[in-house]
Parts: structure tokens; sequence; C-alpha cells
């Protein structure tokens, strides 16, 4: 198996993840969202100033494997995990489990007493097999399109 490298976010990796999230989102969410959902979800030309804000403002964590992103998480000063996607090339590969792992070692070194998310239809049975408990299904108007989501907790 190859080996899973964790690293912090730097400015030159910002357009490798926004292709990375936009690829995956239209691939990997595709079996559970519909493409009006996808457009609005990922569309073609992001806001790239939104993206580095929000990755320099969150923890943001890259795993590597040869030198190639293949999946990002971030995670909140308050302890809400923000994103975790995973290249869609690399899904089954460890990638997620290797980034939750590292969030859930951060969290505690951090002193969270709970980890939150809003878990995607796609992600749902990740977060689930790491503890995570549904304490909300929701529909969430996100750019004009609505979206299932589940709002979820884990006590540390």
């Amino acid at each position: 198996m190859d080996e899973i490298k964790i690293v912090d976010f730097e400015q030159n990796m910002l357009h490798d993840i926004m292709q990375l999230f936009y690829e995956t989102v239209h691939t990997i969410n595709a079996k559970d969202y519909n493409e009006q959902q996808l457009e609005r979800w990922a569309p073609l030309k992001a806001n790239e100033v939104s993206w580095k804000q929000r990755l320099n403002n969150n923890i943001c964590k890259i795993a590597l494997m040869d030198g190639m992103i293949t999946g990002f998480a971030e995670l909140t000063d308050d302890g809400h995990v923000d994103t975790l996607y995973v290249h869609k090339d690399y899904q089954g590969r460890g990638v997620a489990s290797h980034l939750m792992d590292f969030l859930l070692q951060l969290s505690t070194e951090n002193g969270f007493k709970e980890l939150t998310t809003e878990s995607s239809i796609t992600a749902k049975p990740l977060f689930e097999k790491y503890g995570f408990e549904v304490t909300r299904v929701k529909t969430k108007l996100y750019n004009g399109k609505e979206f299932i989501n589940y709002e979820m907790i884990k006590a540390l």
C-alpha cells in the first residue's frame, strides 16, 4: 500500500485542491445528488478568494501520496469538521481514514470535547464509521439549490 503523508496546507496547493474538490463532487457525489445540485455545490468557476480565505482560516490538512494531493480536510477552531474530500481516483485507499485519524488526534490535543460536521449523503457512512451520530437531517439551501445533509456530532 502506498504511504499517505499528512501535511499542512500551503498557498501553492490551492488550485490542485480546488480541482480535486470539483472533480470529486462531480464524480463521487453524483450518485447522491443531481446535476443542478452538483453545479451549485462545486461550480466550474469557483471563487478563489473565498477558498483561500477559508483554507487559511481553518486548520487545513492535506493528504499526499507520492507527492500528489489525494485529499484534504478542514477543522475549525471550535471543533467543526468543515470539509473532508478524497480525490476521485484515490477512493478506498485509506486517504479519508488517515485524514480523519489526524483530525481526531488534533482535536484531542486541542482539548475539544466534541466534533461536529454537516455531512453530505455520500460522506455520512464515513462519519458514522468514526462514531459520529446524526443529530438532525435537514434540507439546506446552498447557492439557490436545496440539499439534504446531516448535522452530526461525536463526543471525544
